[in-house]
């Protein structure tokens, strides 16, 4: 009997120890599967915040090399704030990443003192004193350190993402190009205790994100048309019968405006007035066999035909044989760039493919245009001294709180040939803003 207990006391143990290995066995599967999980997590964490890095230290040097150009307190608090904010939010990013802040301090201490040297140089303009040609070079020095940050934060992205590293194999080389970090941190702490994208298209003008969605003054003023009308005068633009048009719908924001549709074309006509609001065509694009000289000629004939004068072109890009040209409604020599026409020409017959009016009938209306308060000859002395003046023009810009403001367009060149745009405040003299001019085969790009 004791056999027989004992016999089974040993199956209800072995019974048990296969219960307990698969319930362990059962742990482990679930216990990996959950460390897998929070690894991936951790994954997609540390790649979120590589990515904001990059975006960060990007805009760190745009606006050093703004910076290197701006010679009045306004433009300079504004970088100095902006740098603040992106050296602040990539340090947030670098103690998200898996590496030790020991490993980059150097790093830190780089970031925490790129924006207290813009911001010391913006009291000083406060007080009345000049940038030095010192400090000036100080601002080289830190664009430079501020580029070979970013072009190995990049190449980690690219390791990353093509899987020859994880994001914990790169701190050494990250901290190996930011050694001389230390010595221009003591270079600036002898100098003073603390020194604070889209690109955008330039043929959607300088000031192309501007769209007010304020109640326009041309629509305001005009007299409400009919949906009939309104395809006779689609039909009209678009040079085909207005029974071939198809209704689609009513638009009902700040342009308020009827759609219509041939099959290959959408065309809006504002309600109010009939003004042409936008145009865009599905029609394909042949071998390209007209010069930009002439698209421009067929876009201006297209504008005056359709009632907007006074329209002066800027800047163009050239995508898959359409040109796309930006014009601006000119008024007393002055550039209004609020006032925003996009037309889009066929290189291969000449054939308007696309027209956004959207920014001219949001945005104009009937301006008093001031004599400008500062000289020309006093603004272009606020200009930096690393500058070189190519052409001036005047313009009226728009400001982020959605008014306008009249000031000096200045194009130059610093000694690389780099060119830029300076504004300057007619009023007051001061720059109102800087745009990097970056040239390509497609167009014209600015930051």
């Amino acid at each position: 009997m004791e056999k027989m207990m004992s016999k089974r006391g040993k199956i209800r143990l072995a019974s048990f120890l296969i219960f307990v290995i698969c319930v362990l066995s059962v742990f482990a599967i679930s216990g990996n599967m959950r460390a897998k999980k929070s690894e991936q997590q951790m994954e997609l964490v540390s790649e979120r915040a590589l990515s904001d890095l990059d975006a960060y230290v990007s805009n760190m040097q745009v606006s050093l090399q703004k910076g290197i150009y701006a010679n009045t307190t306004p433009m300079l608090s504004t970088l100095a704030t902006n740098l603040w904010r992106d050296a602040t939010g990539a340090k947030t990013t670098l103690g998200i990443l898996p590496i030790p802040g020991s490993e980059l301090s150097n790093t830190y201490k780089f970031l925490s003192q790129v924006g207290d040297f813009v911001m010391a140089l913006q009291k000083k303009k406060e007080r009345g004193e000049g940038i030095t040609t010192k400090e000036r070079e100080q601002l080289l020095q830190l664009l430079d350190f501020s580029d070979a940050l970013s072009k190995e934060i990049s190449e980690m992205r690219r390791k990353f993402y093509s899987g020859e590293l994880t994001l914990t194999a790169n701190d050494e080389a990250l901290e190996a190009n930011m050694e001389d970090a230390a010595t221009l941190s003591k270079s600036l702490e002898d100098t003073e205790q603390s020194f604070t994208e889209y690109p955008s298209l330039i043929y959607d003008g300088p000031f192309s994100d501007h769209m007010s969605n304020r109640e326009s003054n041309l629509l305001k003023n005009a007299e409400p048309i009919s949906k009939d009308e309104a395809q006779k005068r689609a039909a009209q633009i678009l040079n085909v019968e207005p029974q071939t048009l198809k209704f689609t719908s009513d638009e009902e924001d700040a342009s308020q405006s009827y759609r219509f549709n041939d099959g290959t074309t959408s065309i809006a006509i504002t309600k109010n007035g009939g003004y042409l609001l936008y145009m865009l065509s599905s029609k394909f694009v042949g071998e390209e066999t007209l010069s930009t000289e002439e698209a421009l000629a067929a876009a201006q004939d297209f504008l005056k035909q359709n009632g907007f004068e006074n329209m002066k072109e800027s800047y163009y890009a050239i995508s898959d044989g359409i040109c796309t040209y930006n014009f601006a409604h000119t008024e007393n020599s002055y550039t209004c760039y609020p006032d925003l026409i996009k037309v889009s020409v066929s290189l291969h017959d000449g054939s308007i493919l696309s027209a956004d009016c959207r920014g001219y009938i949001l945005n104009h209306h009937d301006r008093t245009l001031k004599t400008p308060k500062i000289p020309e000859a006093q603004a272009r002395k606020n200009l930096s001294p690393l500058l070189t003046p190519l052409g001036m023009k005047l313009a009226v810009i728009p400001t982020k709180s959605g008014k306008e403001k009249q000031a000096y367009e200045f194009h130059c060149k610093n000694a690389k040939e780099q060119e830029l745009l300076v504004y300057i405040d007619t009023e007051t003299g001061f720059e109102d803003d800087i745009l990097l001019l970056l040239y390509g085969d497609g167009g014209t790009l600015t930051k």
